[in-house]
C-alpha cells in the first residue's frame, strides 16, 4: 500500500510545471521544475550564424542558445528537444533555425517570435548534418545512418528520400541557384539532382572509393568531388563528364572547397596535408602544410584570402592560412579554440570573418561571449559556508558564487576528477590526471601540487591536515600531510580504480569505493589498516557518503542500486532501487534524515533514510548526472552533469515546528501516508503550503515525507 501511493505521488509531482519564481537572467531560463539556478550553459555541439552575422546560434547540450553577435548578449534559450541538440542551421535569411538533436527529431524555430513551429519526425538516429538550399525553401538532413531526407520548409512535410545510392551517403551540396544538388557516397559515385522534381538527372562515375565530399563552383557550372581512392576529380555539370583529376594526395581526401572566384581548389586528406590546386590548369600549386593530424573540413573566407581547416587529434583542431602568402595565419586564434576544441563542426567562414571585426572593431572577444559553455562536470564541492560551489570539469576547475550564480575564477587542470574545500575554506584541492593541485580561495592562485599519479578522488580530512586520494590505473589508497606535502602511507587492496574516498565526520574512518572489485572499505586512519570489507554490490561501486553522525555509510554502484550500511556491524541495513542506469554520486543532507543519488539516467533520487523510500525525483539535466551535493545549511542541493551544468535545486529547511506540527497535515496526530497524499492532491492550490513559498508543491511535498512515520 505504502509503495502504491508513494508511485502516485510521484507521478504527480513528475506532471507538476510551476512557473518560475526566481529573476530573469539566463541562469534561470528554461529550468525544471524545483531548480533555482542553473551555473554554466552546458557543452557546445554545433554552432553557426545568420548571413549578416547579426545572431549566432548555439547547439549546446541543455538546448539553443541565441546571441546578439554584435553586444554578445544571451538573447534566448530555445528548449524543446528532450535530448542534447547536436546540429543547428539557419535559412538564408535568417528568420527560421533548424535544429537536430539526439531525440531523433528536426525542430524548426520561428526566430523572430523564438518559438518552435514544426517538427520533423522518422528518425532512426540524430541528424548528422542540416542544410538549407539557397532559397530556403528546402532542407536537406543527413542522418547518422546516412540517410538523406528532403523537406518542404513551408509544408513540413518529407517530399524526399534518398535511396538511389547502394551505400551510405557522405556528403551533399546544394548549386548556388539551388535548382539542382550533388551528393556523394559509399557506391563511389557523384549523383546530380533536380531539387523541384527531385528525380535523379546525372551520375558521374570514376571514382574507385568512397565520396566523401563535393562541392559546386561558384557559377554552379563545375564540381569537384573528394574520395577515399586519394584523388580530387574535376567534373562538367552540363556535359556530366570528367574533365581533371588531381592526384597528389597519398591517402583519403575528405574535403574540397572552391575559392570564392573559383579560381582555385583547396583539399584536405588523411594524409595530413592541405593542397591547392589550379582550376584552370588542374596543376597543383602548393601544399600548404604537413602536420600530424588529418583535415577534415575546408573553407575559404569570403574575401577568398584565407583558408580555414578542421582537423583531429592535436591542439585546437582549427588552422587558418593566408592564401597569398601560403603560410599559417593566427588571426582567428579564439575563434579556434573555443569553436573547433571538440573536433565536430564544420569550418562556417561568416562568424570567422565576425570574429576578426569584433577582434579590431573593440567588440567583446569570441572567447569571452562564449566562456560560460562549460564541458563535462566530474564534481561539485560547497564551501564549509556555503557561499561558494567549486566545480570540477573535463580539463578546467571553476569557482561560483552562490548567491549571483556567477562564476568567479577559472584554473585550466587536464583531466580533473574531484573537487573538495578544506574545513575552513582557504584551500581547494582538485585530483586530477598528474596529481592534486592545491588552490588558494582567496588570491585564486595555484598554491602546491601532491604527486598523486592518476588520481580519481582526493579529499580533505575534517581538520585540512591531511589529503586522501584515490587512484586509477595504479589501484592504491593513499595519505598526505598537508602541510609538508608528502604521503604518510598507502593500501593497494582494491581491484580496480578507486572511484570515490570519504572521511568520517570525526576523521578517525576513511571509506573507499573500489570499482572492478564492487566493494567498500573502511580504513581506521590513526593506525592506517583495514577495518572491514563491504561487500553486496554486484558492479562497480562508484560513490560512498558518511552520514552526518558518521554511524552509517551510503554507497552507489553500477548495479543501478545504492546501499545503507551500518559502520559498527558492517553489515547491509538497507537497499534502493528505482535508478534505471549506473549511480554515479551520493550524498547525505546534513541533517542525515535523506540523502540524494545522482545517475546515469539523468535524474537526482531523493531518499527517506527512516522509511528508506524515494520521496522525490529531480529531473531536468539532458545527460549523466555525476556529483550530488547539498549546501552546509541543506537548503540547496547541488547537481553536476555530463551536460555541461550544476543545476540547484531548492530544498526546505525543516524546523522543529515544521517537523512535529506542519507536516502532519490532517492534524491526527501523527505524520504518515493520508498527510502525503493530502498534499499530492493538493498540487498547485495555496495551501497546505508548508514552507510558506505560496504555493503547494514538491517542496511540502518532501517535507511530510522526510517525516513520514
Amino acid at each position: 500500500m505504502k509503495n502504491s501511493v508513494y508511485l502516485i505521488v510521484l507521478l504527480l509531482v513528475l506532471v507538476y510545471q510551476p512557473q518560475n519564481a526566481f529573476s530573469q537572467d539566463y541562469t534561470t531560463w528554461g529550468l525544471p521544475e524545483g531548480a533555482k539556478a542553473r551555473l554554466g550553459k552546458g557543452g557546445i555541439n554545433d554552432i553557426t550564424c545568420t548571413q549578416d552575422g547579426a545572431l549566432l546560434a548555439v547547439a549546446s547540450t541543455i538546448g539553443i542558445w541565441i546571441y546578439d553577435f554584435q553586444t554578445g548578449e544571451e538573447l534566448v534559450l530555445l528548449t524543446g528537444h528532450t535530448g542534447e541538440v547536436n546540429r543547428v542551421a539557419f535559412s538564408p535569411d535568417g528568420h527560421i533555425l533548424a535544429s537536430g538533436g539526439l531525440d531523433n527529431t528536426v525542430r524548426l524555430w520561428n526566430v523572430d517570435t523564438q518559438t518552435e513551429i514544426g517538427r520533423l519526425e522518422g528518425y532512426t538516429g540524430a541528424p548528422d548534418s542540416i542544410l538549407f538550399s539557397p532559397d530556403g525553401r528546402t532542407l536537406t538532413t543527413l542522418d547518422d545512418d546516412k540517410t538523406l531526407r528532403l523537406w518542404d520548409v513551408g509544408t513540413q512535410a518529407q517530399i524526399y528520400t534518398l535511396e538511389e545510392h547502394t551505400g551510405s551517403v557522405e556528403s551533399v551540396a546544394f548549386s548556388p541557384d539551388g535548382h539542382t544538388f550533388a551528393s556523394g557516397g559509399y557506391d563511389d559515385i557523384v549523383r546530380l539532382w533536380d531539387v523541384a522534381t527531385r528525380t535523379e538527372i546525372g551520375r558521374l562515375e570514376g571514382h574507385t572509393g568512397s565520396v566523401d565530399s563535393v562541392s559546386f563552383s561558384p557559377d554552379g557550372q563545375k564540381i569537384a568531388s573528394g574520395s577515399r581512392d586519394n584523388t580530387v576529380r574535376f567534373w562538367d555539370v552540363a556535359t556530366q563528364s570528367e574533365i581533371g583529376r588531381l592526384e597528389g594526395h597519398t591517402s583519403d581526401v575528405n574535403s574540397v572547397a572552391f575559392s570564392p572566384d573559383g579560381s582555385t581548389i583547396a583539399s584536405g586528406s588523411n594524409d595530413f596535408t592541405v593542397r591547392l590546386w589550379d582550376v584552370e590548369t588542374l596543376t597543383e600549386i602548393d601544399i600548404l602544410e604537413e602536420s600530424s593530424a588529418s583535415f577534415l573540413r575546408l573553407s575559404f573566407s569570403p574575401d577568398g584570402q584565407t583558408i580555414a581547416g578542421m582537423y583531429t587529434w592535436v591542439d585546437d583542431n582549427v588552422r587558418f592560412w593566408d592564401v597569398s602568402e601560403q603560410t599559417r595565419t593566427n588571426r582567428y586564434n579564439d575563434f579556434g579554440y573555443i569553436v573547433f576544441n571538440q573536433n565536430i563542426w564544420e569550418v562556417l567562414w561568416v562568424v570567422a570573418a565576425q570574429v576578426e571585426k569584433k577582434r579590431y572593431s573593440g567588440f567583446p572577444s569570441f572567447r569571452t561571449m562564449l566562456e560560460e559553455h562549460t564541458d563535462w562536470v566530474n564534481s561539485i564541492s560547497f564551501s564549509p559556508d556555503g557561499k561558494m560551489i567549486a566545480s570540477g570539469h573535463v580539463n578546467t576547475v571553476f569557482l561560483w558564487d552562490v548567491a549571483t550564480q556567477t562564476k568567479t575564477s577559472k584554473h585550466h587542470v587536464s583531466g580533473v576528477n574531484s573537487v573538495s574545500f578544506s574545513s575552513d575554506g582557504k584551500t581547494i584541492a582538485s585530483g586530477y590526471l598528474y596529481g592534486t593541485y592545491f588552490w588558494d580561495v582567496a588570491t585564486q592562485m595555484e598554491i602546491g601540487t601532491l604527486n598523486t599519479l592518476w588520481s580519481s578522488s582526493a579529499v580533505f580530512s575534517p581538520d585540512g591536515k591531511t589529503i586522501a586520494s584515490g587512484h586509477y590505473k595504479i589501484e592504491i589508497v593513499s595519505l598526505w600531510d598537508v602541510a609538508t606535502q608528502t604521503e604518510i602511507g598507502r593500501h593497494w587492496e582494491h581491484i580496480g580504480t578507486i572511484k570515490s574516498v570519504v572521511f568520517s565526520p570525526d576523521g578517525r574512518i576513511l571509506a573507499s569505493a573500489g570499482s572492478i572489485d564492487g566493494t567498500v572499505r573502511l580504513w581506521d586512519v590513526d593506525a592506517w589498516t583495514e577495518i572491514a570489507i563491504l561487500r553486496g554490490h554486484t558492479g562497480w561501486v562508484n560513490s560512498v557518503s558518511f552520514s552526518p553522525d558518521g554511524k552509517t555509510v551510503v554507497s552507489g554502484s553500477n548495479d543501478r542500486t545504492v546501499r545503507y550500511w551500518d559502520v559498527a556491524t558492517q553489515v547491509e541495513i538497507g537497499k534502493f532501487e528505482g535508478h534505471t542506469e549506473n549511480v554515479n554520486s551520493v550524498s547525505f543532507s546534513p541533517d542525515g534524515h535523506m540523502f540524494a543519488s545522482g545517475s546515469d539516467d539523468n535524474t537526482v533520487r531523493l531518499w527517506d533514510v527512516v522509511t528508506q523510500v524515494e520521496i522525490g525525483s529531480l529531473e531536468g539535466h539532458t545527460a549523466a548526472v555525476n556529483s550530488v551535493a547539498f549546501s552546509p545549511d541543506g537548503r540547496i542541493l547541488a547537481s553536476g552533469s555530463d551536460d555541461g551544468t550544476v543545476l540547484l535545486w531548492e530544498l526546505p529547511k525543516l524546523t522543529t515546528e515544521t517537523n512535529n506540527n506542519a507536516a502532519d497535515v490532517n492534524m491526527d496526530g501523527v505524520v504518515n501516508i493520508q498527510d502525503l497524499v493530502t498534499v499530492a492532491n493538493a498540487f498547485d492550490a495555496a495551501e497546505p503550503d508548508l514552507n510558506g513559498d505560496g504555493v503547494v508543491n514538491i517542496i511540502d511535498l518532501i517535507i511530510v515525507a522526510q517525516r513520514f512515520k
